[in-house]
């Protein structure tokens, strides 16, 4: 007796639970239905098309901006490493005894140890102050990624 009353109650529990299960998956095809609708619904793509187009514009600007703000550091650091070079150089030359020449001989050349410990990082020393105010203005930002194939 005990043993049909566990087997009706297993029954019970099984029948429940494969209601339970049912009701599950139709409502999840009823979610998923749903799901492929808006999916597929023109204005939401449209929606969803310009939401890009607007993040790709605003990232675009922002990597624009960045690389200008590198730049811009860059510059300053080429500057400020020049500055002292050129400072260091003028020190070193101050410090050193002029050298005694005879007025009829041409000055010999400096040394290449010399010559290496005069100059910057990526631009010329007379660069800047040849060029003038010109050089202050802004120069389109170099691209960082892959270049573009050429056409």
């Amino acid at each position: 007796m005990a043993e049909q009353k566990w087997e009706k109650q297993l029954m019970q529990f099984i029948k429940r639970t494969g209601d339970e299960i049912k009701r599950t998956g139709e409502e999840i095809k009823v979610e998923a239905q749903r799901l492929l609708d808006e999916v597929r619904d023109p204005a939401r793509q449209t929606k969803v098309k310009e939401s890009l187009k607007e993040l790709r514009g605003k990232a675009s600007a922002m990597t624009k901006d960045a690389a200008e703000k590198i730049e811009t550091v860059v510059r300053n650091i080429e500057d400020a490493v020049g500055n002292a070079l050129d400072k260091n150089q003028e020190e070193a030359s101050a410090k050193a005894p002029p050298a005694a020449a005879p007025a009829s001989e041409a000055p010999a050349p400096a040394p290449k140890s010399a010559r290496k410990a005069g100059k910057t990082i990526g631009k010329k020393a007379g660069a800047k102050k040849a060029a003038g105010p010109k050089s202050a203005a802004k120069k389109a930002p170099k691209s960082i990624g892959r270049k573009k194939p050429s056409a």
